[in-house]
């Protein structure tokens, strides 16, 4: 993938790594498209950033996804690359009196369904610019999931899934989209707030260590410790298990 002069669509881009991600394709000559659900966040960062426009949206409202979709088609139309980096998660544990149908409901719309509806959405646009991509990123807890965030784990698992589907069906179809997945490690944002560990990587690094695999066309990105995890779940999906809620203290 070329990482330098397209126009990207980032959601989840007020915080953490989707902020990196906008700082960091700006500064290579890109023009980003900044989508969270804070108006005045966003504002206040894509003032910072040449060229940046911003959309306040929650994309798990299907009416706000409808207006977004209107709005980049009006003010970027050449839009080429779609960065799905949106996610929520609730920090607990399964059995111990939370309210597990109603976290795994918001984590399944926020980081699975509107996944599904936002591709549906941007694919036919994005089949017919230049150097099409779209990048989700999921985590890490896809090969051995964290007790810690039973329910987030699932829902990233799901979208790893889907991936697999879009991939083969996007070959099938001759679509020139390039699909890439994102496998974030434990991140430092206020994403994790809830989650204790001293094993967190910073959003910079991990954004430094995607754009290093977009250029190479790497399609499975997996920065700082993702990659030893998949190494260890290859090895042994028992080992990965701990690996992780050893760092999570689960």
């Amino acid at each position: 993938m070329n990482i330098s002069g397209n126009t990207i669509l980032i959601t989840g881009a007020g915080t953490g790594m989707g902020l990196a991600a906008a700082k960091a394709f700006a500064s290579l000559g890109n023009r980003v498209l900044m989508v969270a659900r804070n108006e005045k966040r966003l504002a206040e960062e894509a003032a910072h950033l040449p060229g940046a426009l911003h959309f306040a949206c929650d994309i798990a409202d299907p009416a706000q996804v409808e207006r977004l979709v209107q709005w980049a088609q009006s003010n970027a139309p050449e839009l080429n690359v779609l960065f799905l980096n949106a996610g929520v998660t609730h920090t607990y544990r399964l059995f111990d009196g939370s309210p597990a149908r109603d976290h795994a409901k918001a984590e399944m719309e926020v980081n699975f369904v509107s996944a599904v509806d936002l591709t549906h959405r941007f694919v036919p646009l994005l089949n017919g610019r230049t150097a099409p991509a779209i990048i989700v990123t999921t985590s890490g807890v896809v090969y051995a999931p964290d007790n810690t965030n039973p329910t987030y784990s699932a829902t990233k698992a799901a979208l790893h899934s889907y991936i697999q589907s879009m991939r083969f069906t996007l070959k099938k179809n001759g679509s020139p989209i390039s699909l890439f997945e994102l496998v974030a490690p434990l991140v430092d944002s206020p994403f994790s707030a809830g989650v204790v560990s001293d094993q967190k990587a910073s959003p910079d690094e991990v954004i430094r260590e995607m754009i290093d695999g977009l250029a190479e066309d790497r399609m499975d990105i997996r920065p700082v410790t993702s990659e030893t995890l998949f190494d260890a779940w290859r090895r042994d999906p028992e080992e990965a298990q701990k690996m992780v809620n050893d760092a999570t203290g689960a």
